[in-house]
């Protein structure tokens, strides 16, 4: 922002795809994807942190409860499980390592991490860069049944049209925004 802050709730999970190809080049595509899930591996650990103690008082008691709802909401107790289901629906080389991926593949990699945590916020710049047709048409089909809000900056006009509902335009300054693609 020019000026201002930004203020986001805590409780909303978001996630961000960079339009740059990712750079993690000795992961492999599981160990890339899972690091997706790096919130809620954190969360885990926290809850197990505070289970152990014995005897805990009525906060930690409320913790651990918030805790829950957290992790149940990020996608449950099972990452490996989670990763490797999108893995597999993503039809991704899951052993290899990412300096072994094309360009299209590595982002297909990066939108797995993206979308693996499940995010309220799914933040995508230029979603379409490097993937092929085929690919382009599954991330269509993710975003428009996705059941989070997703923002997205693109120089894909077909993109824009299959998924867009709702166009905002910032120009020297000025915000316009209208309903549709």
């Amino acid at each position: 922002p020019d000026e201002g802050k930004i203020e986001r709730p805590s409780a909303v999970r978001s996630s961000y795809l960079d339009q740059k190809l990712a750079e993690e080049p000795e992961s492999t595509t599981l160990e890339f994807v899972t690091l997706g899930m790096a919130a809620q591996v954190q969360r885990l650990a926290e809850f197990e942190r505070l289970s152990a103690i014995r005897n805990p008082d009525r906060a930690t008691l409320r913790d651990i409860e918030a805790l829950q709802r957290e992790i149940e909401a990020g996608g449950g107790w099972s990452i490996d499980a989670q990763v490797a289901k999108m893995v597999s629906s993503m039809g991704l080389p899951a052993h290899l390592r990412m300096n072994e991926l094309s360009g299209g593949c590595r982002r297909g990699v990066a939108h797995a991490q993206a979308l693996v945590s499940n995010p309220d916020l799914l933040l995508l710049d230029e979603p379409t860069n490097h993937l092929d047709i085929t690919t382009i048409e599954w991330l269509e089909n993710e975003v428009r049944r996705y059941t989070g809000a997703v923002l997205f900056v693109t120089h894909d006009p077909s993109f824009v049209e299959r998924v867009a509902t709702r166009i905002v335009d910032i120009d020297r300054g000025k915000l316009r925004s209208w309903p549709g693609g």
